[in-house]
């Protein structure tokens, strides 16, 4: 898959400092289903929840819960890195910068 048709775009800073940008319908389209993907989860939270207040139960299914919640969200971030355009912002902004000291000296 060409950079130009990938669905998201990686904005890299550092290693673990980046944001992921969903790019035309394409990539808002899969955003969305992922989105999606969360809502019967929490749905069945809610009901139980709802069904077993006051009882310890409650607890056990908000640590389930969460720890789904933990790993949709990893799956997600690990399935839009695989399928974005990466753009490292510190090799461009040094680029940008040595461009403008070679600007300045002229």
């Amino acid at each position: 898959m060409r950079d130009s048709d990938k669905p998201f775009v990686l904005y890299r800073r550092g290693p673990m400092n980046f944001t992921i940008v969903p790019r035309g319908v394409k990539g808002w389209a899969q955003s969305a289903f992922w989105m999606l993907m969360l809502v019967p989860l929490t749905i069945g939270f809610a009901v139980y929840a709802e069904a077993h207040e006051g009882t310890p139960r409650v607890y056990i299914a908000l640590g389930l819960y969460l720890a789904a919640t933990a790993i949709w969200s990893v799956a997600m971030i690990w399935w839009m890195k695989a399928r974005a355009e990466v753009v490292d912002v510190k090799a461009m902004l040094a680029i940008k910068q040595q461009a403008e000291r070679d600007g300045r000296r002229r």
